[in-house]
This record gives structure tokens, sequence and C-alpha cells, in this order.
């Protein structure tokens, strides 16, 4: 037997019948020696629960729930709910209690950008635990629903030839400096884009991360508490902002937009494709061949120390030395005494 989805369940200890509600945020257990009586106290129960929960459309409690906890996100992070709540228009003005499992399900089957479909269902779960812990809802229904999967597109390092190429590119065409930049420090676009020179110590060699610029040209916080860092300032990266040392402001004075126009120019010019990340996974690729110290590298790109992302997402082996290391297996004693 159950009452609005909440099951009766029979005591294996003794004959009696109990079951559980959450009220004022903490689980009431309910117990009564028939069935019918658990039944009826429940029900009584869960109405003077549902009567004193204040009763909230998917948008009044999506605005409330910034209010509460998103004051301290980045404006970017505010931006990007406000852009995925867009996406709930058919349910943001249904009470959440009626809100139902299938309504959700056809929101999540119609989208096609499989990335975008997870930010909305991460957006509803969200959503919803908040609403559970705050007695808006009696259940979440997100728990049911199933994490749509993404396959995460990852870059790639350039092989030595290619970086060599890169180079030379870059030193031929307007903005050049700031790929190279990018390929010799590791840092991220929007990093790269808030360099000032009060963030430069040409004395002491280190470059100060403390600030973004993000894709509406402002300056912005950087991508999380571990993205601030001073980190070495390498020489190749020296010789080229000494170039710039009497420039006020941004060392960069460039928009997303703009970085778009003049990486399709590079790409016409080279002989691959490549995106600015890839300058961000070639620098760590090299920094692993040099056989630095996975927490240094880790300091050194804004990683927490510790984290996995810098060996799952960029590790990326160079096939120059793949090719090496074959050879070097297959002249191996291993394989010239096999008898295979």
């Amino acid at each position: 037997m159950k009452y609005k989805g909440i099951k009766i369940h029979k005591n294996k200890n003794c004959n009696t019948w109990y079951t559980r509600i959450r009220k004022n945020g903490k689980q009431i257990y309910i117990s009564a020696k028939t069935q019918k009586d658990c039944y009826n106290k429940l029900k009584q129960a869960y109405k003077q629960d549902y009567n004193q929960i204040k009763s909230y459309t998917l948008y009044e409690w999506y605005l409330k729930w910034i209010q509460l906890y998103k004051q301290n996100v980045k404006t970017e992070t505010i931006r990007d709910y406000k852009n995925l709540i867009k996406n709930l228009n058919t349910i943001t003005n249904i009470d959440m209690n009626k809100i139902s499992v299938e309504q959700i399900l056809n929101i999540l089957n119609n989208m096609s950008a499989e990335r975008q479909k997870q930010k909305v269902y991460e957006l509803l779960s969200m959503l919803f635990k908040k609403a559970l812990d705050n007695d808006i809802i009696t259940k979440n229904i997100m728990l049911k629903i199933d994490k749509p999967k993404h396959t995460k597109q990852n870059g790639k390092a350039l092989t030595y030839a290619q970086e060599l190429e890169f180079i030379n590119q870059c030193k031929q065409i307007k903005y050049g400096d700031l790929y190279l930049i990018a390929l010799y420090q590791g840092l991220r676009k929007g990093e790269i884009l808030g360099i000032t020179n009060e963030d430069i110590d040409f004395e002491n060699n280190t470059l100060n991360i403390n600030k973004a610029i993000n894709n509406h040209n402002k300056f912005d916080t950087t991508k999380n508490e571990f993205s601030k860092r001073i980190m070495p300032l390498f020489e190749k990266s020296k010789e080229i902002l000494l170039k710039y040392r009497n420039i006020k402001g941004r060392i960069f004075n460039i928009s997303y937009n703009q970085i778009d126009k003049y990486t399709k120019l590079l790409n016409s010019k080279l002989s691959f494709n490549f995106s600015l990340k890839y300058m961000r996974f070639t620098f760590i690729t090299r920094c692993q061949e040099t056989n630095i110290p996975e927490f240094i590298i880790q300091a050194w790109c804004g990683h927490q120390i510790g984290s996995k992302v810098t060996k799952s997402v960029y590790t990326k082996f160079n096939q120059e030395d793949n090719t090496k290391y074959i050879n070097i297996l297959n002249s191996s004693k291993f394989y010239s005494n096999s008898t295979h």
C-alpha cells in the first residue's frame, strides 16, 4: 500500500506497520498496529506537512535558489544558468510538486547537443535537491532520471614538427605573440587576455594570474580558486612580453570573437588544424616529457594539487615518442630473444 508514492512496510520484528515522511527537513517515523491505521496516519501527516509548504513554480524557485545559494559565483556562471533555464520554458510555470519525470525526459530527449543536455540535467538536479532540502517539494524526481552521457572532446598536443611550424607562422601574423604566450606558459584563453603589466615581474621572472577576461570582453575572476597563482615567467615568454612593458592596461586587448578570427587565419596557413586550447595541452605534455613532477605542473597550470584532470585530460603522448618507444621495445632483449 502506498500514499503519494510513499510505501508502507510490514515490520519484520513485530506485527506492526511503519513508514517515514520528511517534515521540516527531518525524517519522521510513523507506525501503527494495522496497515490501514498506518496509512491514515501517513495521510494526515502528509497533508499537514504539505499545507505548510510554500508553493513554488520551477522559475520562482530558480530565482530564489540564485538568491540563496549563488551570490558568490562568477557572473559568467549566472549567465550560463539564465541560458540553461530557457530550455525549460515548457515547465517553468508549473508547481514543482506537479512536474513529472516524463515532462523532464521529453525536454532532455529533444535536445541534440550532448553537453547542453547534460548541463540542463545538472541544473535541474541542483534545483530539485535544494528544493527538497528546503521542504519546497516532497520528493526529488531527478533521482529517477539518469544523467545524460557526454563524450568529452579533448584537444591534443602538437608534435615537435607542428610546434616548429606553428611558432614560425605566429611570428608572421598580428597577435601571434598571444598564441606563443599560450604555448610557452600553458595559460587558458581568458587568463592570457587578462594579463596586464602589473601582473609581470621581470626582475623575479614571475607571472601573476589573478583575473581573466570573459566572453563579454570584461574582467572577471579566474576559473576557480586554484586558478589564481603566481607561476614562473619562462625565458621565451619573457622575451615576448618585454616588447609590451610600456603598454598600459591589458597586454592583448582583443575579444574572444577576434581570437576566433585570427585562429581561423592561422589555421589557413598551417598544415594542420588547431585551437587555442591545444597550446595548453602542448605545454603540459612538454612538461611531462621533461619529467617535471606532476604537482609542479598542477601548480603552474592552476589545477588542484592531486587532481586527476592533469593526467586524465591533458596527458597526451607524442606520436614521435610513441614510434621511438616502439622501436626501443622491438630491439630489446624481450623481443629479440623471442622464439615465437
